[in-house]
């Protein structure tokens, strides 16, 4: 079974503002696209538990005319706070290389 990592075209995080992050999956086509937005959503409760979030915060929005997933959530802790350790979000997509892609 395919990984995320596997299987997007590129991955990455950013801050959305300092309370959010975004994680973008950049697709190879519009089936992908539509397995990995699957995973995600399959995924809620394992993301959840990674970023110490609730599963209902967690937004995903599946764009297949762009061949981009897209998954938001609060960001705990916030940007800038003493305990953060990733000011610009860029590394928090890694978490998220491992998933297995539904088929």
């Amino acid at each position: 079974m395919a990984t995320i990592e596997q299987t997007v075209r590129y991955l990455r995080s950013k801050n959305a503002g300092p309370f959010w992050l975004t994680v973008d999956a950049f697709c190879k086509n519009v089936e992908d696209t539509r397995k990995i937005a699957r995973t995600l959503m399959d995924s809620k409760m394992a993301i959840a538990e990674m970023f110490q979030v609730k599963p209902e915060e967690i937004r995903i929005f599946e764009l297949p005319d762009i061949q981009v997933v897209k998954l938001s959530f609060p960001r705990r802790p916030p940007e800038g706070s003493r305990s953060e350790k990733d000011m610009h979000g860029g590394q928090q997509y890694v978490s998220l290389l491992d998933l297995k892609v539904a088929e």
